[in-house]
C-alpha cells in the first residue's frame, strides 16, 4: 500500500489542475483567434482580394435587397476575374446604410465561404443585418450596402 503525505497529495492535485486550465486556456484562445477570422467590418488586418466582380440582385430576387420588419437581407453574386483561385477559407463583407446617400451608417455584416473559386466562377452571398434594439427597420425603406470587399484572414 502506497500512502501520500498531504503536502504531496495537494502538489499532485494542484499539479494537474494546472496542466487543465494550461490546455483550457490554450483552447480557448485557439477559438478565439480562429473562430472570430472575419473580425471588424472593413479591419486592415484583412487582405482585400482585388480580382472580383460585384453584383446585387439573383434570379430568385432582382433587387436584390429585401427589408422587412425585422432585419435587412442582400443578396447577389460575386465572380472571381481572376487568373488564380481564390483558397478558402475568404470573406465578403459590407455596411449597411440608411439610404444610398451613404451618411449614416447602421452597421454591417460578413459571410464567409469554406470553397475554392476558380478564376470565371461565380458564387451567390448573402448579407444581412438584425438590430431591433437600435434600429427601426420599417423607418429605412431605401437602406443601401456599401464598402463591399472580399478578403482572407491575415490572421
Amino acid at each position: 500500500m502506497v500512502r501520500f503525505s498531504g503536502l504531496e497529495i495537494f502538489v499532485k492535485t494542484k499539479s494537474k489542475q494546472g496542466e487543465a486550465m494550461k490546455i483550457i486556456t490554450l483552447i480557448v484562445t485557439i477559438l478565439l483567434f480562429y473562430g472570430c477570422s472575419g473580425g471588424v467590418i472593413g479591419s486592415e488586418n484583412n487582405e482585400t482580394i482585388d480580382h472580383v466582380d460585384w453584383s446585387i440582385g439573383t434570379i430568385d430576387n432582382p433587387a436584390g435587397y429585401s427589408p422587412t420588419n425585422e432585419s435587412w437581407l442582400v443578396t447577389g453574386m460575386i465572380t472571381n476575374t481572376g487568373d488564380t483561385t481564390i483558397l478558402a477559407p475568404w470573406w465578403v463583407e459590407a455596411e449597411f446604410y440608411s439610404d444610398s446617400t451613404f451618411t449614416l451608417i447602421l452597421g454591417g455584416d460578413q459571410q464567409s465561404f469554406n470553397v475554392n473559386l476558380q478564376s470565371g466562377v461565380s458564387i451567390q452571398w448573402t448579407l444581412s443585418y438584425s438590430d431591433p434594439d437600435k434600429v427601426e427597420f420599417e423607418s429605412y425603406p431605401y437602406f443601401a450596402i456599401d464598402n463591399f470587399r472580399a478578403f482572407i484572414s491575415k490572421n
